[in-house]
C-alpha cells in the first residue's frame, strides 16, 4: 500500500514483474513511476484501475507509455474515451494513451509472483465501473473508493453511482474478506474487516434513518435539518463529503429523483 497525493496505490513486487492498482493523478504519475522503477527495476507489468476518476486513473498515460498494460472494467474505458459522457470530476475524454487496453465485464484473474490476484466488478456504488482487487494468498483486499476510511462515501451519481450500490458492494467485499484480511481503502489508513463491517452498518443505518424522514413526509430541507446521521458523523464525517450531502443523495434515491 502506497499513500500520497490521490487514491491509495496497491503494489505487488516479485520476479514475474510488478503488478499495480491505480496510479493517482497525471501530475504526480512520473514521480510515482520513478519511485516504483527504483523499487523494482522496471515499470509495472500490469495495472488495474478501480474506477475512472483522475485521482485513481489519471496516471494511465504515463504508465502505459513506459510499457505498463492497463486493465479496467469496460465502463472505465468508455468514460475515459468519452464514449459515455461524464459530467463530474473533470470528466472530459482522455488521450488515447490513457485508455485501458484490456477490459472485462465481471472480473479477471491474474497469476503473478505466486499470487492469485482477483479483480471483481461490484455493484455501481461510487461509479458504474467499480472494481475491488483481492490478493488471495496474501489476503489483501484493495477497495478503491467503495471504501474511504473515516469518510462518508462519494456517490458519483453522474457516473452511475448509487447509495444502495454501496451497501451491495460492501457486502460483496465482506463476503470475500476474512478475519485477518488487510483492507486497503481508496483513501485513508489501512483497515480491517471490523472497520468495513462498521461501514456497512453506517450505510444501512443511514438509509433507514433517511427513509424514516421520507415516510414522515419531510421535504429535503426538513430531512437535512433533522440531522438523521448525527450518530455516525463523529466517525465518518472526516472527508470532503459531509452528512448533509449524504442525506441529500439518499433522499433523492428514495424519492426516485
Amino acid at each position: 500500500m502506497l499513500m500520497g497525493q490521490g487514491g491509495n496505490l496497491g503494489l505487488l513486487v516479485g520476479p514475474d514483474g510488478a503488478f499495480m492498482i491505480d496510479d493517482q493523478y497525471a501530475t504526480n504519475a512520473s514521480a510515482n513511476l520513478a519511485k516504483i522503477e527504483q523499487m523494482t527495476g522496471d515499470a509495472p507489468k500490469f495495472l488495474v484501475n478501480t474506477h475512472w476518476h483522475g485521482d485513481h486513473a489519471g496516471g494511465n498515460a504515463v504508465f502505459q507509455t513506459a510499457g505498463t498494460t492497463v486493465f479496467a472494467h469496460e465502463n472505465v474505458r468508455k468514460r475515459l474515451t468519452g464514449e459515455i459522457a461524464s459530467t463530474s470530476r473533470g470528466g472530459a475524454a482522455q488521450p488515447r494513451a490513457a485508455w485501458p487496453v484490456v477490459t472485462f465485464a465481471t472480473g479477471i484473474d491474474f497469476h503473478l509472483n505466486g499470487q492469485t490476484i482477483r479483480a471483481t466488478k461490484v455493484a455501481a456504488a461510487h461509479t458504474d465501473g467499480d472494481v475491488i482487487v483481492h490478493f488471495v494468498e496474501a489476503d489483501v483486499l484493495h477497495m478503491g473508493d467503495i471504501y474511504m476510511k473515516g469518510w462518508y462515501p462519494f456517490v458519483d451519481a453522474a457516473s452511475g453511482g448509487t447509495q444502495v450500490g454501496f451497501i451491495a458492494a460492501v457486502r460483496t467485499a465482506l463476503a470475500i474478506a476474512g478475519p485477518n484480511t488487510k483492507i486497503i481503502p481508496g483513501h485513508g489508513e489501512l483497515a480491517t474487516k471490523a472497520d468495513l463491517e462498521s461501514t456497512l452498518a453506517m450505510h444501512e443505518g443511514a438509509r433507514a434513518a433517511v427513509e424514516a424522514r421520507v415516510k414522515a413526509g419531510d421535504t429535503l430541507a426538513m430531512a437535512i435539518a433533522a440531522k438523521p446521521l448525527a450518530r455516525w458523523t463523529p466517525t465518518f464525517g472526516g472527508g470532503f463529503i459531509k452528512d448533509d450531502a449524504y442525506v441529500t443523495v439518499i433522499y433523492g434515491e428514495l424519492k426516485g429523483k
